[in-house]
Order: structure tokens, then sequence, then C-alpha cells
């Protein structure tokens, strides 16, 4: 596609920067539309369902490309081009588009920004989305279902949601015995480890066999006998383990709930609900239990006090 070579709203007269009349009509739109509220995306969309051209066989209108034109400080007379707007609309809009820039003062090193799990939907189960807009001065942070039929909103501050996982982490940690740990389960290995045990002492059997195809035939026994292995006991006790060494949280540990945490739930009333790698399910109520079964009233009471 051809690149513009001379800023939109102007053409080159004999070797000289003019205004462009129609050019110049657009553009003064677009600025007007943008002060008078309209976002950057509904004003691309006018202009393409008009099939306004940028250039000449080319519409293509996006946010980037209006916020290029919103941004640019020849419009107001600067480096030989003619001037279509004053210096003061110009500001005006920058204005604007700064107040909107709702992202310029985030710290992305904060811990909000390191949480990696899915944040999942009370309504339909879908993930979350976290949305901040500092325009809001009660709710700035909110989560928005990111599926398009459901579209939940839930307003839970950035500090608020941390505060809450750390109390119910440190139920945990004053509790580690509250961990639910599976029986060990009677153990038979599956069809294709038996067959490659097979496999081995038929070679062995044999006169003469070659040593390295064997040693991969074992190693080969012993991935899949690990990959056999039911690992629930194991994480529940690495987990066990883990809350137990750990002093009570005074705040927020992204260390600690990378370790542990699975999922977070969120309720439409903002109520925050973690689910731990074990599966098993922590709430503010103190009911513990695992995502297939029904709440344990148990699970309140620490054994050691029965």
């Amino acid at each position: 596609m051809k690149k513009r070579n001379i800023l939109f709203g102007y053409q080159y007269q004999d070797g000289m920067i003019t205004t462009h009349p129609q050019e110049v009509a657009v553009i003064k739109r677009i600025f007007s539309e943008y002060q008078n509220g309209m976002s950057l995306l509904d004003i691309a969309n006018r202009l393409n369902a008009e099939e306004v051209e940028y250039q000449p066989g080319v519409i293509g209108w996006n946010k980037s490309r209006i916020m290029r034109l919103i941004e640019d400080e020849r419009y107001t007379g600067k480096d030989s081009f003619p001037a279509v707007i004053d210096e003061k609309t110009h500001q005006a809009m920058v204005e604007i588009k700064d107040s909107k820039n709702t992202q310029h003062d985030t710290d992305r090193n904060r811990d909000i920004f390191h949480i990696d799990v899915p944040v999942i939907c009370p309504v339909c189960g879908h993930e979350m989305d976290r949305r901040h807009d500092s325009r809001f001065k009660k709710y700035q942070q909110r989560w928005i279902c990111s599926n398009a039929d459901c579209r939940t909103v839930i307003h839970k501050p950035d500090d608020v949601l941390l505060n809450d996982i750390t109390v119910l982490l440190n139920t945990m940690i004053v509790n580690p015995e509250l961990v639910r740990v599976p029986a060990e389960p009677e153990h038979e290995p599956n069809l294709v480890v038996r067959k490659t045990e097979n496999e081995i002492v038929r070679t062995l059997n044999t006169l003469d066999y070659d040593k390295d195809t064997l040693r991969h035939k074992m190693l080969e026994c012993v991935s899949l006998k690990y990959a056999d292995i039911d690992s629930a006991s194991y994480t529940a006790h690495r987990l066990k383990a883990t809350l137990a060494s750990t002093e009570s949280l005074s705040a927020f540990s992204l260390t600690l709930f990378k370790r542990t945490v699975q999922t977070i739930h969120l309720e439409k009333d903002g109520t925050v609900t973690i689910t731990l790698i074990n599966h098993q399910t922590i709430r503010k109520d103190k009911k513990y239990a695992a995502d297939n079964d029904r709440s344990a009233e148990s699970g309140t009471q620490n054994p050691s006090q029965n």
C-alpha cells in the first residue's frame, strides 16, 4: 500500500505545502468529536462506515491513526504547515488524552501484576480480567468477565483483594493440619508400564543384547512409572509442609501465593475464595472443601483441639 507523503489535511501545490480543503474538514470534525467526548474507536468506526478516505483509495481508520492526528502539533502551524487549529484547541485535546490515559502512573512491579492464576467469574465460570480507571474515585479497580455473553463486573480494590487472600492464607498457616491429604491408593502399573517391563525382562533373558538399547528401555520404563504415579498425595504433603514452615503473614506474600494458590474466585459481593494447589477450596467462612465435594463443616475445627 502506498504511504502518504504528507500529513493528512495537507497537499503540495507548486512545491508549497497548502491545506487540502476536504481533508481539513475531516480533521476539524475529528477534533470536534473528540473534544465532545467521543472515543477514538467510535470516531474511527464512523469514518470507516462512511468510507472516508485516509488517502486515495484507502480507508483504514483506527484508534492509533486518530490519536497520531490529535497529538500532531503541526496542525497548529508548526514546521511550515498552515494552521488549521489554534494552540489552545490542541492543548485542550492533549489534556483530554492525558485524562483518559489511566495507566500512565501504573507501577508494573506491584504484586497485583504478577498474579498469574485465573480469577474466576461467579456467574459463568469464565476467567475475569482486571481493569483500572483512575477517573473513578471510589472504585478504581474492577474485574470484568471475559465471556462476551456474561460480562459480569465486580468492583474490588487491589489492596483489598490482596489483603483478603492474605487472611485466607494465614488461616491455613495457623492451621496447616487442615490441608487434606488423600489416602494412598493401591497402585497397579498401567498396561504400557507392564508391557515395557516385560520387554526388559525378555531382553535380559537373551544371550546377546545391545546394552545401549537396554539402558534406553529401562530409562523409558522409569519415566513411564513416574508419570503413572498419583501426585495428589505428594502435592498435599508438600503444601502442608510449606504452610507449616511459614510464619503468619503481616502483608501479602507473592512468593507464598505462587507456591500455594491455584485459582481465585470472586463472588458477586466481592468475597474472595481461593483454591489451593491440592484443589482444596478456602473460604472466608472457614469451610474447606475439594472442588467436587460439599463444604465440610469438620474442616472448621482444629483436629488437635478435639
